[in-house]
């Protein structure tokens, strides 16, 4: 016999040789011999296809190949080794241990799923099975049979997924779903719900003659729709349903019997609410109606007046001519609407790709329409509008296609160009036809447009795409400075993305206390002492770090989250301003940026109070730069505001001057107190006469305007001597500190800049 109690080769050819006839012969009890039973046994092991392990003393005996292979052991080594090697820890194997006893000290089999671990350390998910060979002497014998399901729990993970993710689709859809089982619903939606006027959940369990305005109304859909589902095809039908409360809601039905519904009745039902829509085809049918009857009544009453009956006939042919027009062109400008444009783009795109043709599609928007209607009401907006149709169509040909998509927006479908040549020079045509004002009575309003220009074949070959790439190299032309074209790029959808992707971010940023405030110093050389400090936004976002705030502010300023986040600079900034005086800090005053959004808005001045007053700091230590972009919107609007700032005692600064195109008349008017030289012609200073020039100009108007003057962007000694050199004291800049969080304070009130 082998080490393993199995007969060696030897034995087996004894054996055999003993055996004679075409029957193993047998013992005096008829059993086979036991060498028989062993080999039988062996074979049943070797081809078994789970893996099968005798233990003894929690120490591995004899496995078969399949359970050696799973485990990666190197032929016999297995053997002798304790149980735990089977395991990913300690823990683990004690737990299964703990599972394990007491069901297999009952006589009981074993079961259960566990992660366990290969010889090359590798961990995969086990089905065990396990059984005592004596129950009351455990320790004598385990067998123990293992399957490999790690690939089985895989897909059954992703199986799970998949009915998540069609459970998310079903309550989420855009129509009712209802799943009707012998009659009774199993299944609705949330926007069956909606339509039917339910709450969460009540319309389960109900019969489907709920829903019917009568039990005819009822059993004449069967009627209509059993024979159409039993084929296994799908029925289609507008009905009249009863909701919850006795109203009445027209549906387009949509019915689809379930496959393996076997010889039940189980349907499938899709629900679209066309109240509305049936509502104006009643409308429309009793107009029609209406008009037929009087014709007939005409015609009755004047059956020999046959040039007056050629007069009905024609006045209703005029008449849905009209509602043709109505409904497929713009009430104020008479253009087509979007309905008629997508029927002759969808009829270009056809054409040019039959005869190999190219077209574009151009997307206008007009510049700083809002302000007009806002500011000169509708009225003017309107009349501004129809101008713009008239020159619109005139820079185009007789076949190009004006649309108004609504309010500013107008699309040009240009058919049969040769190149973007083409386009750009009817581009071209249409932003010199606005160059001439626009006199609306008393008003002569500068109005432009900013162009976006997307071309098949190269952007698109379906409308909506076109529509698409033409709107977003609009917006890029609009950030561009407007007034201008761009033709659409790969570049402008990935800006696009990202630009969508930052405003999402900056959301959560609001809402997860992600922003944080960093403190430049700014200097007086004559004094050798800060003067102040400007307070400027960090955004750290968990997953892509610092975001620089060149990209997210005026992503900011256009989606209007610029309200919030500026709000939140200034509390902060006073807030930090508070705890440096409880410290014994010196009172210095502190700068914050307000963009021109930030300070239209209406309610800047009592929203600064109220910070001012919760913070209990007075207003002189409060210093607003603004830009000259917003002071120029409204100079009017603009220095009422700024005088009310300054009645409270609040410093206001004019940021980036020389940057902007504000008048310097109405820059007399502003009651500011201080101009800050921007970066820009300072970074050039010492290289740039020009730059040089600027600088020495905008120190003198701040001298006769009686103006503190402020040099940003100061890296260099060289700029730094410059500026002194042309009468400026006061410096902002890395020369003398970079950006300090506020722990930094040594950093803030005694920059190593000034030593």
């Amino acid at each position: 016999m082998s080490a393993d109690g199995l007969p060696t080769a030897e034995e087996r050819r004894t054996g055999a040789d003993r055996r004679q006839g075409p029957r193993r012969q047998t013992d005096r009890a008829g059993a086979l011999p036991s060498s028989d039973v062993l080999r039988d046994l062996r074979a049943i092991l070797e081809n078994a296809t789970v893996g099968i392990l005798f233990t003894r003393n929690r120490k591995l005996e004899r496995a078969n190949p399949v359970f050696v292979q799973m485990f990666g052991f190197a032929g016999d080594n297995y053997v002798g080794q304790p149980g735990r090697v089977l395991y990913p820890s300690d823990a683990d194997y004690e737990a299964v241990g703990a599972r394990a006893g007491p069901v297999l000290a009952a006589g009981q089999p074993f079961h259960a799923d566990v992660q366990m671990r290969r010889q090359d350390g590798g961990v995969f998910w086990c089905r065990l099975s396990a059984k005592a060979v004596d129950p009351r002497q455990p320790q004598e014998g385990t067998i123990w049979i293992a399957e490999d399901i790690t690939a089985w729990r895989a897909a059954d993970r992703r199986l799970r997924q998949a009915l998540t993710d069609q459970e998310m689709i079903f309550n989420n859809a855009a129509v009712g779903i209802m799943y009707v089982r012998e009659r009774i619903v199993a299944r609705a939606n949330r926007k069956l719900e909606e339509i039917f006027g339910y709450g969460p959940g009540e319309m389960l369990g109900r019969s489907a003659l709920d829903f019917h305005t009568s039990e005819a109304s009822f059993r004449h859909l069967a009627t209509l729709a059993r024979e159409t589902l039993w084929r296994g095809e799908t029925f289609t039908t507008e009905w009249e349903a009863r909701r919850k409360d006795g109203s009445t809601v027209w549906v387009r039905l949509t019915g689809h019997r379930e496959a393996d519904a076997g010889e039940r009745f189980d349907v499938v039902w899709i629900f679209e609410d066309i109240t509305e829509r049936r509502r104006m085809q009643e409308e429309l049918l009793q107009a029609r109606a209406e008009l037929e009857q009087r014709v007939l009544e005409r015609t009755a009453e004047l059956s020999t007046a046959n040039a007056q009956l050629q007069d009905e006939i024609f006045e209703r042919m005029q008449a849905e001519q009209r509602i043709w027009h109505i409904a497929h062109h713009d009430a104020l400008t008479g253009l087509p609407n979007r309905a008629l444009l997508h029927d002759r783009l969808q009829q270009a795109l056809a054409q040019a790709q039959r005869n190999r043709g190219r077209l574009a599609v151009m997307f206008l928007d007009l510049d700083r329409f809002k302000v007009i209607n806002d500011t000169l009401g509708h009225e003017v907006g309107d009349e501004l509008l129809k101008e713009v149709a008239l020159r619109v169509r005139a820079a185009v040909r007789a076949s190009d296609t004006v649309a108004r998509l609504g309010g500013d927006e107008f699309v040009v479908v240009l058919h049969d160009i040769e190149d973007a040549n083409d386009a750009g020079r009817v581009a071209e045509k249409i932003v010199a036809a606005f160059v001439p004002p626009v006199k609306v009575g008393k008003h002569e309003l500068r109005a432009s447009t900013s162009i976006g220009i997307g071309l098949y074949p190269e952007d698109g070959d379906e409308a909506y795409a076109l529509m698409k790439r033409a709107d977003t190299a609009m917006y890029h032309a609009k950030r561009g400075g407007r007034n201008q074209f761009h033709f659409f790029s790969a570049r402008m959808s990935a800006a696009a993305q990202r630009q969508f992707h930052i405003e999402h971010r900056l959301v959560a940023a609001l809402e997860k206390g992600q922003f944080s405030l960093v403190f430049q110093p700014q200097v007086d050389l004559a004094a050798r002492a800060v003067c102040g400090m400007e307070a400027l936004v960090r955004w750290r976002d968990p997953d892509e770090g610092d975001i620089s705030p060149a990209e997210f502010i005026p992503i900011a300023e256009e989606t209007d989250l610029i309200q919030p986040i500026g709000e939140w600079v200034l509390l902060n900034a006073m807030r930090q301003n508070r705890r440096w005086q409880e410290a014994g800090r010196p009172l210095l005053p502190i700068a914050v940026n307000l963009s021109p959004r930030q300070f239209r808005h209406k309610d800047l001045v009592a929203g600064v109070r109220a910070i001012l007053a919760e913070t209990g700091q007075p207003a002189r230590l409060l210093e607003l730069e603004l830009t000259e972009t917003a002071l120029a919107h409204d100079p009017d609007e603009a220095c009422a505001r700024l005088e009310e700032l300054s009645a409270m005692g609040v410093r206001l600064s004019i940021d980036d001057f020389g940057t902007g195109y504000s008048s310097l008349v109405a820059l007399k008017r502003f009651p500011v107190g201080k101009l800050k030289i921007d970066r820009s012609f300072v970074r050039d200073l010492c290289i740039d006469r020009n730059d040089a020039a600027i600088v020495a100009a905008t120190i003198g108007l701040a001298r006769g305007l009686e103006l503190d003057i402020i040099a940003e962007g100061v890296e260099t000694e060289c700029q730094r001597d410059a500026l002194l050199a042309l009468g400026c004291q006061r410096f902002q800049g890395y020369l003398f500190a970079k950006p300090q969080p506020a722990e930094n304070e040594a950093g803030i009130f005694m920059p190593e800049g000034l030593g």
